[in-house]
Parts: structure tokens; C-alpha cells; sequence
């Protein structure tokens, strides 16, 4: 079982290679790059916040963003969800702010890892996994979520289009899904697709 696993588990640890750090203060930056990379991390940049945009994070290309930044202030906090969540990266802070208020926002704005405390240089490699798979469990959550709306939606398209199939033509409810489902199928569309297309010509003939 185990050598069928490892695979996995390597394939795994290569995704989390490419670190991106983001931090005003050179010597503390340098101190994390030379950590990272005596873990086995590849630094692909550092970068100041006058620097951090969608377009120089696209362009690093990294795996994880670590944050070090002692108050993460309004505009830090608008980076940090463009990060998380329009590109889609865990991002870990590191601060020396353990105040409540400082945690949540930082939660809140989709900070992986929260880290007010100061480090060693071994504890990088398990924040930066920890980070990670709280990334991809949140990122599950919301796509769950996502799709179990789109399906709530497409639900009543159907329920609308087939109402309106046994208004007009006397139809039974199953009936009126097989004519549906019918016309998906024989136009390759999905059914949400031919109940929108039977509510708008609907509406064009109200």
C-alpha cells in the first residue's frame, strides 16, 4: 500500500515548491528566502507591497505566497483576497500582531495560515502544508457550494420550463420532461439550456 501511495505523496510535495515572498524589509525577507531554500523551497521572487499587483503575482507563478508583515492594514488586506481568491493561491502571514482583530481580518480576507508568533527556520516546511491543505479544503467548500447553487438554479429552470409546456400543450409533468430532455439530448444542450430557450420564447410571446 505504501509504494502505491508514495507517488502521490511526492507528486504532492513538488506542487508546494514555488514560494513567493512578500515583505518591505530586505533583511527579514532575506532571512525567510535562505530559510525556504535550506528547506528545499524554490523562491521564485521577493517582492516589496508597492510592488504586489494581479499582474506581478500571475508572473511569479508560485504555489504558496508567504506574507510577512507586522499590521496588515486595509490595502494589505485587499491584496491578500485578490491572492486567495481570484488567483487562487495560499497565502500565510507572518506577523508579530497576535490581536484578535488582526487574526480575523486576516481570516476573513482568505489567509491560509496566521502565523503571530516568531519562527524557526524548521517550522517552515509544516506551516507552509498545513497552509495548503487548509487552501484546498476551503476551495472545495466554496466550489461545493458553487455548484450545489448553479444546481438549485438550473432546478427551477426546469421546474419553469416544463410548467410552462404543461400549461400550453396539456402536457403531464413527465411528459413535458421527456419532451425536455428529448431536446437536449437530440441538440447535444443541457437541459437547463432548453428550459431557459422555452422561457424566453415564452416571454416573447407574453
Amino acid at each position: 500500500m505504501a509504494r502505491l501511495l508514495l507517488p502521490f505523496i511526492i507528486n504532492r510535495e513538488r506542487k508546494l515548491k514555488r514560494i513567493l515572498i512578500i515583505d518591505d524589509v530586505r533583511d527579514r525577507a532575506a532571512w525567510l528566502k535562505a530559510s525556504l531554500e535550506l528547506a528545499e523551497f524554490d523562491v521564485v521572487g521577493i517582492l516589496a507591497w508597492e510592488q504586489v499587483d494581479e499582474r506581478s503575482i500571475q508572473a511569479a507563478a508560485a504555489d504558496v505566497i508567504i506574507v510577512d508583515a507586522n499590521a496588515p492594514g486595509r490595502d494589505t488586506l485587499e491584496q491578500i483576497s485578490l491572492m486567495s481568491t481570484t488567483l487562487e493561491k495560499p497565502v500565510v502571514v507572518l506577523s508579530a500582531r497576535n490581536d484578535q482583530q488582526s487574526i480575523q481580518e486576516a481570516m476573513r480576507a482568505g489567509v491560509s495560515a496566521y502565523v503571530a508568533h516568531t519562527i524557526q527556520s524548521e517550522d517552515l516546511s509544516g506551516i507552509i502544508h498545513v497552509a495548503a491543505a487548509r487552501f484546498l479544503e476551503h476551495k472545495r467548500l466554496r466550489d461545493e457550494l458553487k455548484e450545489a447553487k448553479s444546481q438549485l438554479v438550473e432546478r427551477k429552470l426546469v421546474d419553469r420550463a416544463k410548467g410552462i409546456l404543461m400549461a400550453d400543450h396539456g402536457y403531464s409533468e413527465p411528459e413535458a420532461y421527456k419532451r425536455m430532455r428529448d431536446m437536449a439530448m437530440s441538440k447535444g444542450k443541457r437541459l437547463a439550456e432548453i428550459a431557459e430557450a422555452i422561457i424566453f420564447a415564452k416571454e416573447l410571446s407574453a
